[in-house]
């Protein structure tokens, strides 16, 4: 199956992509850095360094992918688990999500998996 993971070298990327692989899947990942864009390589997946705040890339980069599944792991935690850090992540999904969403249908995705992650806004958070 192609799987196309977005944020393949993060936290969690990191252990899926090669899980992935190791029981036969074609990965494409997405990354920030040339660094970790040779990581994936180095892993048998195929890397996208991709901004994923520029809709129009990472739009591409799924729609090139032609994927079977979409997973949503980008985060913005590379520098730690701070409120700011969780806050960063929340923005990155809320600009984020939408546009992978409308990838994986035109790309003609048959899944998308995503992991809920919180941000904490005003004092408030979700049930």
């Amino acid at each position: 199956m192609k799987v196309f993971v977005a944020g393949a070298a993060g936290a969690i990327g990191r252990q899926l992509v090669p899980m992935l692989i190791e029981v036969g899947h074609e990965v494409t990942g997405t990354t920030r850095s040339d660094e970790r864009a040779a990581w994936l390589t180095s892993v048998g997946a195929h890397p996208v360094t991709v901004d994923a705040y520029d809709a129009d890339a990472l739009r591409s980069a799924v729609l090139e992918a032609a994927p079977d599944v979409v997973v949503d792991e980008l985060t913005d935690l590379a520098s730690g688990f701070s409120s700011d850090d969780v806050a960063n992540t929340g923005r990155l999904r809320e600009q984020t999500t939408g546009t992978l969403v409308d990838a994986a249908v035109a790309a003609g995705a048959h899944r998308l998996v995503a992991k809920w992650c919180m941000a904490v806004r005003g004092g408030t958070t979700p049930p």
